[in-house]
């Protein structure tokens, strides 16, 4: 049987972006061995890891939950939110689940078509060669570079803000190894600025140590080009 729920939008754009959610037919949960769901609240989750546990409802131990291990039709996870899983172990023993969902599908709440180009620009790293292409064919590889951190600082500024604001609205982020890309290829002041300006990302550990391998290394190429004077 089919029920209908309203969803509860984030913004006025979310209004006019979402559908209806819309229950999971029981056949199509996925089942234990025994042919019955196992479901539960999700309890923690570190949005930023990707992870976090399932307290299940008849009271047994805890379920690790990671993002990869959800449904490609389920959205993105919030503490609080009842899920149904699958039931399986990890290689230690220890309780895990997959093909998990929320208790509500469908939840299609789209972006707003701005926020879905600037999203979707950002898998588009070569695009950050191209000043430095056109400017080293016009005239030559040091403007070229200092195009490029100008035009690929803004747009990684960009970046930044959109996945602020996505993890905000609790929409799927863009990829670290994106805005990584950019930090490399010339992005790093504008990411640097971003951090500080939007509080966003600076206080994890593991991406920071990233960012700046990024930033050495670009700096490093940039000072060879300089002080060997490489003809393009």
């Amino acid at each position: 049987m089919k029920h209908d729920k309203p969803v509860i939008a984030d913004t006025k754009d979310d209004v006019e972006s979402c559908d209806i959610l819309t229950l999971k037919p029981r056949s199509a949960l996925p089942l234990t061995k025994d042919g019955a769901a196992s479901c539960g609240i999700l309890t923690e989750w570190d949005d930023e890891r990707g992870y976090g546990f399932i307290t299940p409802d008849d009271g047994s131990q805890k379920v690790f939950l990671h993002v990869k291990s959800l449904l490609p039709s389920a959205r993105r996870p919030v503490q609080g939110e009842m899920f149904y899983y699958k039931l399986t172990t990890d290689d230690k023993g220890r309780p895990r689940a997959e093909e998990a969902f929320q208790e509500y599908m469908d939840e299609r709440r789209r972006l707003p078509f701005h926020h879905s180009i600037i999203k979707g620009l950002s898998y588009f790293w070569p695009l950050a060669v191209i000043p430095f292409a056109v400017m080293t064919v016009k005239t030559n590889y040091k403007y070229g570079i200092c195009l490029a951190f100008v035009v690929n600082s803004l747009l990684t500024i960009l970046f930044y803000w959109e996945d602020k604001h996505l993890a905000q609205y609790k929409y799927w982020r863009i990829p670290e190894k994106c805005l990584h890309v950019w930090e490399l290829l010339c992005g790093w002041p504008g990411a640097l600025y971003a951090q500080q300006a939007f509080r966003h990302k600076r206080s994890k550990t593991s991406f920071m140590i990233v960012f700046w391998l990024c930033t050495a290394a670009n700096i490093l190429v940039c000072f060879l080009l300089f002080k060997y004077k490489l003809k393009f």
